[in-house]
């Protein structure tokens, strides 16, 4: 439990620092321990209704581990979202037999904050860095590839 806490740590800090237009500031507040480096981060983000938020591939959660024994990645990077803001979730699976469900985790402690069957949106309830993994719902089926994409909304299509 541990190692994976430990993981989905690094991978957030590796993710921050390549993602945010504003390293130098965020790493001068992350050692500054009077600023909140986590809602400066977010309050400095800004998506764009229908901006692409994050995108690309990974292996479903078959395996239970962010990063398996032969170095597969079946976790995205984590990202961040805002509370009230309205986040789209597409995704589709290789395979002919093959159906997954998406759990956005809490990139801190791992925990379940969301849950859906099938593409569609979702608005968060508290400011907070998150990141996805795929779970195979057919018995007998796993270790396929899965081609993701989070958007902001579309203003007409907000919650």
């Amino acid at each position: 439990m541990y190692i994976q806490k430990l993981t989905a740590a690094s991978l957030a800090l590796a993710s921050i620092a390549s993602c945010t237009k504003h390293l130098h500031h965020f790493s001068t507040g992350f050692l500054n321990k009077n600023t909140n480096s986590e809602n400066y981060l977010l309050s400095n983000t800004s998506f764009l209704a229908g901006d692409t938020v994050t995108k690309g591939h990974v292996l479903d959660f078959a395996v239970e581990k962010c990063i398996d024994s032969d170095g597969n990645v079946r976790c995205t990077k984590p990202f961040p979202v805002k509370e009230g803001s309205c986040y789209r979730f597409e995704w589709s699976t290789n395979g002919a037999l093959a159906h997954t469900t998406v759990e956005v985790k809490d990139a801190g402690s791992g925990e379940i904050v969301y849950y859906r069957d099938t593409n569609g949106e979702w608005k968060p309830k508290k400011n907070e860095i998150v990141y996805l993994d795929f779970k195979p719902k057919i018995w007998g089926q796993g270790n396929e590839t899965v081609d993701y994409e989070v958007k902001k909304c579309d203003k007409d299509d907000e919650l």
